[in-house]
């Protein structure tokens, strides 16, 4: 019986220490949402720039602005995952809230 008892306990101090040790997993919300929101950010701006340039009729010009985008809202979805596996419900329309709501503030 005093076998089985000092296991027992033995292994519920092995146990106990073990989890004590364990860190939890560092999770990097702010840079992140920062990340997404400067990625809107160019979004928005390239695509002024390309309106521009279609504009003008530069379509070499638009086509590599073109291409800065669908970079941009790659890394916008990447982000986003990772955000979502945060527990952050709904990232884009976070940051497009976030830009809207600074830029207001800002005049």
């Amino acid at each position: 019986m005093k076998k089985i008892l000092f296991v027992s306990f033995a292994a519920f101090l092995f146990s106990m220490s073990a989890m004590a040790q364990t860190t939890a997993p560092a999770t990097d919300k702010k840079s992140d949402m920062k990340d997404l929101r400067k990625d809107a950010r160019d979004i928005r701006k390239d695509k002024a720039e390309r309106k521009k340039e279609l504009k003008e009729g530069d379509k070499d010009e638009a086509k590599e602005i073109t291409k800065d985008i669908k970079a941009d809202k790659k890394e916008m979805r990447k982000d986003a995952k990772d955000l979502k596996a945060d527990g952050v419900k709904h990232p884009i329309k976070r940051a497009q809230r976030q830009i809207h709501k600074a830029k207001k503030a800002n005049g």
